[in-house]
Order: structure tokens, then C-alpha cells, then sequence
């Protein structure tokens, strides 16, 4: 088998979903020419005759555009029109008697759902493992206990990377719930830590069979995927280098500045800047917003998420003062933030007082890119699942972390984002650089809202620089922010 073969938009068929105004074959050529680069035919229930026949329908139509076709399950009907492979599940027929059975030259890809699955399928000689399942799918009926996330799924990435006794590259799909809504988010949070690298695609299924226009659909994806292995921030600092980027005071000071200037500059647009926030410091966080260079806008119910999207430049999710209505809005708003890689910042307020807002949390960490997690010593402990700190209600409780730097570190390698934790000192890290940011004013922590007034600067700052240095945007905004303190308790009537 070539080992160069192109996973990265990955189509398994599904013919229940083909309008009656089509084919199957149809449908394919439409999505290959939109930019899937293999084809797996899954016919569960079909005759073999009849499964025979589809199949050398989509091999007419996969060999003219030069794309591998494999089979589901089936390796007689894979013997029987000459496929470019199968793809095997755990009951299937065993790995090792269908190798012997195709040969070394045809693709077997086989489908695992945990570590040890993944490890044996690398060192039995699969071309390449299909790890799931990532979300819940409309085409399978998935248990809890199956559902793996995107954190499970770098999990058993990394598992088989690590795997020894392999003699060839392991390369990775994964499958289940993923869209053009999720697939950057999915793909950059999936990069195994160790060596940096990312999966080698995304498999799909009604994200384009049951679209409306395949072509369309599929080009969606695949610009989705050009973003996510290549233009995010993070495939950026991946294939410049680590040693390459300039992480120097006099750099970084340098960087903060020209971000300061570029939203502050007369002639530019004020980025809109959307906050679904709390209560009580909307009108606080609206005039920040509005000072700091921004556009605020308020903007919290579900049904006009997809109108405003195109426009919004950052968006802030603050959980203060949630309810249902309230999260029915998020989740909408950072699904269209996700489509257009609008950057995210999330402030988990008091987010250890509740099992509500814990949950609410973990569920929007899981399913939405987030670029900036914004939170005091006791909301970071308690995304870390760290006891070190202790929360009562919205405050910090006690001295903070022995290791603030480890602290925020290790939670941007874990969610793939900058982190901010404000305090006496202010510490931003996006896991490899860690800063500390020691302007500001005591009479901070005396303001009902100083926080989420911080939140509401760094969106207005990140969307900046978003696709190239988030860390620097972030750090610009709680820089501002600060300034902003000192500024004003300058002043002999304030005290």
C-alpha cells in the first residue's frame, strides 16, 4: 500500500440518505469533486448481488477522479471488484487473516474505539486506524459509555503514536459527529502533545450525505481542514518551530504594543465584539468594550445567532448569571463563531459552585474551539480538577497556587488555548510561554465586575491577532486593563 494515500476528507456512504432525485454514484462524484480525497462504501443490510453492483457504480466513478475506494466489512465484494481496500471493525473479520486474504497492497483501515484496539491494530499492519467516536453521530446509535470526545480521541491518538514495535507510520481518521461546524476545533484539539502532530484527517457521513449540496459540503470541509492544519495559530507555531518564535520581553512588550495600536488605530473598524454575559456588568462590560477600541454588542437569544455571526470579530461567553435560555445561546453562538473561526473567550464564572455550572463547563470545553480560558486561582483549580484552591461563590479563596506557572500551562496543553488566571499577579501562558503581568490596582478586587470587565478586554484584543499569536492578544488585553486601573487610581478622588 502507499503510504502517501490522502486521508484528509474522509466519505463513508450512507444510501439511506440519497434523495430519491439521485444516486449514490451521483452524490459521490459531486463530493470528490468538492474535495473528498477517499471513499468507504458501508452497505450493512444490501444483498450481496446488489452491494456488488453499487460497488462497481462508485468504482467508476472514484477510479476517474483517482481516489481510493474501500469496502465496509465485506472483503468478499472488495475481492470481487478489485477495491483499493477494506475497512474492518472489531467483530469483523480478523486483521490478520484479512491481510492474508487482499495482500500487502491494499488499504486496511480498521476501527477502534479504545488505546489498547488502536495498539493492536498498529502492530498487526493496518494502513491506518479509525478512531471514534468523537460526538454523537445521526447515523449509528452510540452508548456513553462509546462517546470519546475530542480529549478521548487525542488520547488514543497519542496511545498508538507511542506504540512500539511499529515499522511504518501510523496514520488516523477520526469519525462521529464531526461537521464543518466542529472540524477545526476537532483537529486541533486532537494533536497528540508529545511530537505536536495531528490526525491525518476526518471521516464524515451526513455532514455530506445528507446535505443538500455535496460539492458544497465537502468544499466547506476541506477549506475547514486547510484552516486547521494550516492557518490556525496552532498549526502555525507547529510548523514554524517552537525555537523559531520570538518569546523575549523586549519581543513580546513590542508585539502587545502593535496590538494596542491596530485596535486603537482611527481609521479601522471597530471590531465587533459579542458578549453573552452577566447581568450585572453588561453595561459596565458595553462601556469597557467601547474605551478599550471595541463594539459591543449584547446579544444573547438563540434564533438570531446564525444572522449576526459573519459580522461578530471575538465572542465572550460568560456564565455569571446563567440559565437555560441563556445556554441554549451560547452553544448556539459558538457554533457559528466555530464555522467562521471567530475567536472564543470563555470566563467560567464561579464555575466550582455548582454541578450545573461544572457540567455546563466541561460540555462547552468538549464541543466548541475556545481560544482564551479566562478565570481567578479558584475556577482554574477547579477546570484542573485541583483542591489546591478553593472557591466560595464567585471569589478565590486562600493564597492561590504554589505553582501558578504550572497551573495555567497545563491547562492550555490540556483545552489547546490560551489561559488567563487573574489575581495579585496576572499570569497568561498558551503552554509552552508563561507570563506574568504585574501592573494593575489593589482597588481591583473592591470592583463588583473587574473581572469580566478583563474577559470583555481580551476579546476586544485577541481578534486581533487570533490565526497568529493569541497570546499576545490576550496579554494585551489584560495589560489594558490594568492600565487602565493605575490611570484611574492616579486620580485624587479615587480611593
Amino acid at each position: 500500500m502507499n503510504s502517501d494515500i490522502d486521508l484528509s476528507l474522509y466519505l463513508v456512504t450512507d444510501s439511506s440518505m440519497v434523495p430519491k432525485t439521485k444516486t449514490l454514484a451521483q452524490i459521490v462524484d459531486e463530493a470528490i469533486q468538492g474535495g473528498v480525497t477517499i471513499v468507504q462504501l458501508r452497505e450493512k443490510t444490501a444483498e450481496t448481488g446488489d452491494f456488488i453492483a453499487l460497488a462497481k457504480s462508485l468504482q467508476q466513478v472514484t477510479k476517474k477522479h483517482s481516489v481510493p475506494l474501500l469496502i465496509n466489512d465485506r472483503i468478499d465484494v472488495a475481492l470481487a471488484i478489485d477495491a483499493d481496500g477494506v475497512h474492518i471493525g472489531q467483530d469483523d473479520m480478523p486483521l490478520a487473516q484479512a491481510r492474508k486474504i487482499l495482500g500487502n497492497d491494499k488499504i486496511i483501515g480498521v476501527s477502534v474505539k479504545t488505546a489498547s484496539e488502536a495498539c493492536d491494530a498498529i502492530k498487526g499492519g493496518a494502513d491506518y486506524l479509525g478512531i471514534g467516536t468523537c460526538f454523537d453521530t445521526a447515523t449509528k446509535r452510540v452508548s456513553g459509555n462509546d462517546l470519546r470526545g475530542p480529549a478521548g480521541i487525542r488520547e488514543i491518538w497519542q496511545t498508538a503514536l507511542d506504540a512500539e514495535g511499529v515499522n511504518k507510520p501510523v496514520r488516523a481518521v477520526t469519525i462521529g459527529g464531526v461537521n464543518e461546524y466542529n472540524a477545526v476545533h476537532v483537529l486541533q484539539y486532537t494533536r497528540a502533545q508529545k511530537i505536536d502532530r495531528p490526525l491525518d484527517g476526518i471521516a464524515v457521513v451526513s455532514a455530506i450525505m445528507a446535505a443538500s449540496d455535496p460539492k458544497h459540503a465537502a468544499e466547506t470541509l476541506k477549506r475547514q481542514i486547510g484552516f486547521a492544519l494550516s492557518q490556525s495559530w496552532i498549526a502555525k507555531h507547529s510548523l514554524l518551530g517552537k525555537e523559531i518564535i520570538e518569546r523575549s520581553e523586549e519581543s513580546v512588550r513590542h508585539a502587545v504594543a502593535n496590538v494596542f495600536t491596530r485596535v486603537r488605530m482611527p481609521s479601522n473598524v471597530r471590531p465587533l465584539i459579542q458578549h453573552i454575559t452577566n447581568s450585572v456588568v453588561t453595561n459596565d462590560s458595553a462601556n469597557a468594550c467601547l474605551a478599550l477600541g471595541g463594539s459591543p454588542i449584547m446579544a444573547s437569544s438563540d434564533i438570531e445567532q446564525k444572522d449576526l455571526a459573519p459580522a461578530i470579530s471575538s465572542l465572550l461567553i460568560n456564565i455569571g448569571t446563567i440559565d437555560q435560555a441563556h445556554v441554549a445561546g451560547m452553544r448556539m453562538a459558538m457554533r457559528e463563531a466555530q464555522f467562521y473561526n471567530t475567536p472564543i473567550v470563555l470566563d467560567p464564572v464561579a464555575v466550582g459552585a455548582s454541578g450545573f455550572r461544572k457540567g455546563l463547563v466541561q460540555e462547552l470545553l468538549r464541543d466548541f474551539a475556545v481560544h482564551v480560558i479566562k478565570g481567578n486561582a479558584g475556577e482554574i483549580a477547579c477546570l484542573l480538577g485541583s483542591d489546591e484552591v478553593q472557591m466560595r461563590g464567585v471569589d478565590s479563596v486562600g493564597v492561590g497556587f504554589t505553582d501558578p506557572v504550572a497551573a495555567v500551562s497545563s491547562l492550555s496543553r490540556r483545552h489547546r488555548c490560551v489561559v488567563v488566571m487573574t489575581g495579585v499577579v496576572d499570569y497568561v501562558s498558551d503552554g509552552i510561554a508563561t507570563y506574568a503581568v504585574h501592573n494593575g490596582s489593589r482597588l481591583q478586587a473592591c470592583i463588583t465586575g473587574s473581572g469580566c470587565m478583563v474577559g470583555t478586554s481580551v476579546a476586544t484584543f485577541v481578534q486581533a491577532v487570533c490565526h497568529d499569536d493569541p497570546l499576545v492578544g490576550a496579554l494585551a488585553g489584560v495589560v489594558a486593563i490594568n492600565l487602565a486601573a493605575e490611570h484611574a487610581t492616579s486620580r485624587s478622588d479615587v480611593k
